[in-house]
């Protein structure tokens, strides 16, 4: 269960890094690259204050306003997409490593049902209980 749960770990800040490496409209070069940007987002939200000061004169827009604009307005359905694909390959991940080390393959596991229950079966993974039921040794 603790290797489980470091590779679950570890492979969340690896996904977390990848999702933080990829380019962000505001690095975007060149100033014609970042007016498209600008004029994008303006054409799906024309009620934006800085829209309109966009409109009004995009030449006085340096590059430390573009910054602040597309920091304040940074996409984040990129970010939520990328989250839940990387959600997905650790859940598929640890669903795996769960099924793969279930209590039948454990020796340890084996060995303590044995132990307490006579009518243990290690194929299975269960012993008969007093009702005449099979169930699984959960130990």
């Amino acid at each position: 269960m603790k290797m489980l749960i470091k590779a679950v770990t570890t492979f969340a800040v690896v996904a977390t890094s990848f999702v933080s490496l990829a380019p962000t409209p505001a690095e975007a070069q060149g100033f014609r690259e970042r007016q498209r940007y600008v004029e994008r987002y303006c054409a799906r939200n024309p009620r934006d204050r800085d829209c309109r000061e966009f409109r009004r004169d995009a030449r006085r827009w340096d590059n430390r306003r573009y910054q602040r604009f597309a920091r304040d307005r940074r996409d984040i359905r990129g970010d939520a997409a990328a989250a839940a694909i990387f959600g997905l390959a650790v859940g598929a991940i640890a669903g795996g490593a769960a099924a793969s080390s279930g209590g039948g393959n454990d020796r340890n596991h084996i060995q303590r049902c044995l132990n307490r229950y006579r009518s243990y079966d290690p194929a299975t993974d269960t012993y008969l209980g007093n009702d005449g039921r099979r169930r699984a040794c959960n130990l």
